[in-house]
C-alpha cells in the first residue's frame, strides 16, 4: 500500500488516471448468477440478455442495532420502454447464495429480508405503476398490493419518469436505529422511507443481517450494474466570494461507501495538496481554473478524477450614463459597466426618488425636479461587487396648448400656441400643419395648398431641452372645387343639360343670368338658348366659402353635325384630333372612318370620342380619308352625314 499511495501522492494526474487497478480486484462480495466485478469498486449484476439473474452479497454481516448511511452507484441501462426488470438492495438472514429471476428482481421468496426495489417493468398483476418506480418491501414479497408493501411505490427519479437512462444515479439507503427510520434517496431527493423496528418486526429479534444487490431480467433486459460509490466532489460556502485577492476554501463533499482513506487536489494552477481539508488557497489572478480531485476508500480502491471549474472573477468596473432628466418624462439609463473575467449576476439601481431597479438598463420616471443621487452597484456570479453614484438635475418640464380655427381654400388660418407653464423658460415653439409642413414661432398664419381634414401639432422645447407633450389642433379647409363645365355648343332653341361638379353636400347654386334656365339654383338646369351665352355660376358652402366659375355657351342651327376637313395629329396641341360636334343630337348611332381602299379604321357611338389617327396603334399616313355619320336629334329623327377629312403630317 506504501508503494500505491507513492504512486497515487507522486506521479502526474494522467498517470493517476490510467494506473492498473488489477491488484484490487479481490472482491468484499460473494458473486451468485450472472454477477461480475468489473472494476474495484463496480459490479454487473446483469448484462443485456433475457432470463439472467445476478446477486452480490457482502461477506460482512452488519448489525441492524447500529445505524448505518451508504451510498451506491446504480444504473438501470439504457432501454427504457423495452428494458427490464430492476435493481433491488436486500437486508437478509437466510446466506448468501441466493436470488431470484424476472420479476422477482432478485428479492422474491427470500424471508425474512427487507428490501428496496427500483423496478423498471411494469406487472400489473403485482400493482406496478406504468413508471419506473421505488418501494420498500418485506419478506420476498414484490406485491403493492399486500401488507409486505412498507413504502411506495413512486417515480424512482423525482419530477422523471425514466431511470432507464443510461446515467449512473446516486443510490443512498440512510438506517437511523434510535428513530428506526429507514430513508431511500436517489440523487439527492427523498423517495421512500419507512419507521419500523426491523430487528423485531422482521427477523424475529436477530440484529445480524447479509447486505447486498440482486437483479434480474426475463423476457425484456436491461445491463443493470451498481457500484460502491466513490464519488469526488466539492462543496463551497454559499457566501463565498470568488474574487481576485480573495483566498478560496475547498470542502470536501465527496460520496463513499467506504472510509475516504487518501485524497489528491490539483488547484488548476500548478499547485497541489493531500490534505483532507487544504487550507485557504490564493490564486495570484484571476481566470477559469480546472480543479482536481482523486480520493481513494479503505478497500484500496481509486476513484475516476473529478474535474470542475472554478472562475476567480475580477471586480466590476460600474459606470453608466443617463440623458436629460425632465420631470414626467419616461428615460432609459445607458449602463456602461464592463467587467474582465467572470459574468455580471445582479444588478441594484437606487435613484435616490424612493425608487429601485434590478434592470440591467432600467427605465426611470421623476415627477418632481431637483438633483438625485443615482446609484448602481454591480455583483458577479463569483460574488465580487462594486457600486458608483452620480448626481443627476432634473428639470421641469414645460406644459402648452394650440389653438387653430377651419378655413375657405386659399385664406390664412391664424395658429396660437399658449405657455401653460409661464415659469418654465422657452427656447423654440415647433408647429406641424400636417401636410409635411412645419415653422416655428408661437403665433404664425399658414395657408393649405388644398382641401381637406388635417391635424396640426405643436410641441415646444425649454432652454434646458425639455420637451413639452404635443398638442393637436383639427382643421378643416373647405374646397368646393367647382367645375361649371367645359365649354360647349347648343343647337338654337334646343335643350342644353347643363352639369355643374363640386365637392361638398349642403352647397347653394346660383346661374347667373338666369337666361333660358329651368332652375338657376341647382347644379343641373337645362337651358334653352337663341344666341350665344355666357354663364356665371356662384357656388356657396355652408361654412360660408364661396367659388365662381364661367360656362361658354355657342349656339348653332341644329340640330347638325359639324366635322372639320383637316386635322393634324403631331401632338403640338393644336387640332391633334379629328371629331365631330353635334348639337342637338341625343344619340350617335355611328361615326366611321375609311381609307381610300375602304378600310374601316376608326369607329365609335360615343358623342363625345375622338380619332388620333392612328389604325391598331400604329399611325396612318398622310391623305384624305373618306367618313360617315349617323345619329337621332332630341326629336327622335334620324339624319347623317358624309364628307372627307386630310390628315396633315
Amino acid at each position: 500500500m506504501k508503494t500505491l499511495f507513492q504512486l497515487f501522492t507522486g506521479l502526474s494526474w494522467l498517470l493517476l488516471s490510467n494506473l492498473s487497478l488489477s491488484a484490487q480486484l479481490q472482491t468484499p462480495y460473494i458473486l451468485n448468477g450472472s454477477a461480475t466485478q468489473q472494476s474495484c469498486n463496480c459490479y454487473v449484476l446483469t448484462e443485456d440478455v433475457m432470463n439472467a439473474s445476478g446477486t452480490a452479497w457482502n461477506k460482512n454481516k452488519i448489525s441492524l442495532n447500529n445505524s448505518f448511511d451508504y451510498y451506491f452507484d446504480v444504473n438501470l441501462g439504457c432501454k427504457d420502454q423495452t428494458g427490464a426488470d430492476g435493481i433491488a438492495f436486500i437486508l437478509q438472514t437466510q446466506g448468501t447464495n441466493l436470488g431470484a429471476t424476472g420479476r422477482g428482481i432478485g428479492f422474491q421468496n427470500i424471508s425474512p429480508s427487507l428490501g428496496v426495489l427500483i423496478d423498471t417493468w411494469q406487472n400489473a398483476s403485482d400493482g406496478d405503476p406504468p413508471f419506473d418506480h421505488v418501494s420498500i418491501q418485506m419478506n420476498g414479497d414484490i406485491s403493492h398490493l399486500t401488507s409486505n408493501n412498507l413504502a411506495g411505490p413512486v417515480t424512482a427519479l423525482d419530477g422523471n419518469d425514466n431511470i432507464e437512462d443510461c446515467s449512473w444515479h446516486i443510490f443512498r439507503i440512510k438506517w437511523d436505529v434510535t428513530t428506526k427510520l429507514l430513508e431511500v434517496s436517489i440523487d439527492g431527493a427523498l423517495r421512500v422511507s419507512v419507521q419500523k423496528d426491523l430487528v423485531a418486526d422482521i427477523f424475529g429479534g436477530e440484529p445480524m443481517v447479509y447486505w447486498g444487490f440482486g437483479s434480474a431480467t426475463g423476457g425484456s433486459a436491461n445491463k443493470q450494474q451498481f457500484c460502491a460509490a466513490l464519488r469526488p466532489q466539492l462543496r463551497f460556502d454559499n457566501h463565498q466570494l470568488f474574487c481576485e485577492g480573495a483566498p478560496i476554501v475547498f470542502g470536501d463533499d465527496s460520496k463513499s461507501f467506504g472510509s475516504i482513506t487518501r485524497r489528491l487536489w490539483d488547484f488548476g494552477d500548478g499547485t497541489t495538496s493531500a490534505d483532507a481539508n487544504p487550507p485557504p488557497h490564493l490564486y495570484t489572478k484571476p481566470g477559469k481554473y480546472e480543479v482536481r480531485l482523486v480520493i481513494e476508500d479503505n478497500g484500496g480502491c481509486i476513484s475516476d478524477t473529478m474535474k470542475q471549474d472554478v472562475t476567480i472573477g475580477t471586480y466590476p468596473q460600474t459606470d453608466f450614463t443617463i440623458d436629460q432628466l425632465c420631470t414626467d418624462r419616461s428615460v432609459t439609463v445607458t449602463n456602461k459597466t464592463t467587467l474582465g473575467v467572470g459574468t455580471i449576476r445582479q444588478w441594484d439601481w437606487d435613484f435616490g426618488n424612493g425608487q429601485i431597479s434590478a434592470a440591467q438598463q432600467p427605465s426611470i420616471t421623476y415627477t418632481d425636479t431637483g438633483t438625485y443621487k443615482i446609484k448602481l452597484q454591480a455583483t458577479s456570479a463569483q460574488g465580487c461587487s462594486t457600486s458608483m453614484q452620480k448626481a443627476s438635475k432634473v428639470y421641469p418640464t414645460p406644459r402648452i396648448s394650440a389653438t387653430g380655427e377651419n378655413a375657405c381654400i386659399g385664406q390664412p388660418i391664424s395658429f396660437t400656441g399658449t405657455d401653460e407653464t409661464p415659469l418654465v423658460p422657452l427656447l423654440q415653439w415647433y408647429w406641424d400643419f400636417g401636410n409635411g409642413q412645419q415653422q416655428s414661432g408661437q403665433q404664425l398664419n399658414y395657408i393649405y395648398p388644398a382641401g381637406g381634414a388635417y391635424q396640426a401639432a405643436l410641441h415646444v422645447a425649454s432652454t434646458d431641452g425639455c420637451l413639452s407633450d404635443t398638442s393637436y389642433v383639427p382643421v378643416n379647409i373647405t374646397d368646393i372645387n367647382l367645375f361649371a363645365g367645359n365649354d360647349t355648343l347648343a343647337a338654337r332653341g334646343e335643350p342644353l343639360q347643363l352639369n355643374a361638379r363640386t365637392n361638398g353636400s349642403g352647397l347653394q347654386f346660383t346661374w347667373s343670368p338666369t337666361t333660358g334656365l329651368t332652375d338657376p339654383g341647382i347644379a343641373d338646369p337645362v337651358a334653352y338658348l337663341q344666341q350665344d351665352q355666357v354663364y356665371h355660376l356662384t357656388v356657396t358652402s355652408s361654412e360660408g366659402c364661396v367659388e365662381i366659375d364661367t360656362l361658354n355657351v355657342k349656339v348653332y342651327a341644329g340640330p347638325d353635325f359639324y366635322v372639320p376637313t383637316a386635322f393634324s395629329p403631331n401632338n403640338d396641341g393644336r387640332n391633334d384630333v379629328f371629331r365631330a360636334i353635334s348639337p342637338g343630337v341625343s344619340q350617335l348611332d355611328f361615326f366611321c372612318v375609311w381609307s381610300r381602299w375602304g378600310q374601316e379604321v376608326f369607329r365609335t357611338q360615343s358623342l363625345f370620342a375622338t380619332w388620333d389617327g392612328n389604325f391598331k396603334g400604329t399611325p396612318l399616313p398622310a391623305g384624305t380619308y373618306v367618313w360617315m355619320i349617323q345619329g337621332t336629334d332630341y326629336k327622335g329623327r334620324l339624319f347623317s352625314r358624309r364628307g372627307t377629312v386630310t390628315i396633315v403630317r
